[in-house]
């Protein structure tokens, strides 16, 4: 929920302690805008609500993660991953204050030293300055224009397996697949599925989600499905899915939308970058709940009553249907870092059993690449159920 005001500024929370537990109560248990009315009414109730100078994005950033709960060591990272430095005033101070952000975060922020100590920075005076200004964001290529250099990729990390890599990935994926060089992305690989079938798209086709240690994780019958639906991102080129290489390890590359009866998801593009022990960013900003620039026809929705089906395609809403509800929809990413493991919740495991009305068990999952995937008496026997249309 967010309680900062576009025209008056950010709002302060007194007694944030008590009100941060409350307001996250609110947001598991009730639907997002009854929600955000009580809580307004439960602060202005038991708290004085006053209006500060508005947070430069990046400090709004650094807000977001303490109100979610982020401890100072990954907040500090962070800063120190950004390089900012920035002159807050002294109502800016106080509402980060307020907001449960810590004094050596603070100080960090000023400093722009990511340690929690300054180096030459003191306080600043306690009179109103200009608010810093964010930096100009480029405008990521599109797939007529041609460039010489790559946009950032996932780098591989802790998270990565052993050796996974373009030279695993190649000969994997040969195969199956057309390797093309798209302008900005470079070298990437398309599914020969999308020759015979242009409507193809990623995480619908031969597969199911199951609930894992690392969140959501879906679960390809397709030999290939190991390394292009746990690694890397998927982007349109010619009207056709394409995948983009990436070396880091998640339980599936995609955002999360819920609407009344209807959930959906989507591949992230190639500019979700995936920074280690900070979770995902777009655009230089931590990606919580972002849409990552993404229209309503790279999503798929289906019903509540079918989520678990592992014939999805039959059951995805149709295009006509789609703009509609996509437009009803809200983002339910639920990414987050949990010691180390990066974990994409979507939209949650409690709320699935409840409006699906089923067990959800908590699965275990193989993190890393295995090398020798095609040869898996598993993925024979899979090989063999194939949805008729292909």
């Amino acid at each position: 929920m967010d309680l900062r005001s576009d025209s008056f500024g950010t709002i302060i929370l007194k007694d944030n302690l008590y009100m941060k537990d409350n307001v996250r109560f609110l947001q598991r248990k009730l639907p997002p805008l009854l929600a955000c009315g009580l809580a307004l009414l439960m602060i202005a109730s038991t708290s004085n609500i006053c209006f500060a100078d508005p947070l430069p994005p990046g400090v709004q950033d650094v807000l977001k993660l303490s109100l979610a709960g982020m401890s100072d060591e990954v907040i500090l990272a962070q800063i120190k991953s950004t390089g900012s430095v920035y002159n807050l005033t002294a109502d800016q101070i106080i509402a980060l204050k307020n907001g449960g952000v810590s004094q050596a975060v603070i100080k960090a922020l000023i400093a722009g030293t990511g340690s929690g100590t300054p180096s030459s920075a003191t306080l600043p005076p306690l009179q109103p300055v200009p608010a810093a200004q964010p930096e100009p964001v480029a405008t990521p290529p599109s797939s007529s224009s041609v460039v010489s250099t790559a946009p950032q990729l996932p780098p591989e990390s802790a998270l990565a397996s052993p050796g996974a890599g373009m030279s695993d990935f190649q000969p994997q994926l040969s195969p199956y697949g057309s390797w093309i060089t798209v302008p900005g992305y470079g070298l990437c690989w398309q599914p020969f599925v999308t020759a015979t079938d242009p409507s193809w798209r990623p995480y619908l086709y031969h597969g199911n989600w199951l609930y894992t240690e690392s969140g959501w994780s879906w679960q390809s019958d397709d030999s290939w499905g190991r390394i292009v639906f746990h690694y890397g991102r998927w982007t349109r080129y010619n009207g056709l899915w394409t995948w983009v290489p990436g070396y880091d390890w998640a339980p599936a590359w995609v955002t999360w939308r819920e609407s009344e009866g209807y959930c959906g998801w989507a591949p992230l593009p190639p500019e979700a970058v995936f920074r280690p022990g900070l979770g995902i960013y777009y655009r230089d900003n931590v990606a919580l709940d972002v849409d990552f620039g993404l229209a309503y026809d790279a999503f798929i929705f289906v019903p509540y009553a079918r989520f678990w089906d592992r014939d999805l395609f039959l059951y995805r809403l149709p295009h006509e249907r789609l703009e509609f509800v996509f437009h009803q929809s809200r983002i339910a990413n639920g990414y987050r870092v949990d010691h180390g493991r990066f974990v994409i919740e979507g939209l949650g495991r409690d709320h699935i059993g409840l409006v699906t009305r089923h067990e959800v068990r908590v699965e275990h999952e193989e993190i890393g690449l295995r090398l020798d995937f095609r040869n898996s008496e598993a993925h024979r026997g899979r090989e063999d159920r194939r949805d008729p249309r292909h």
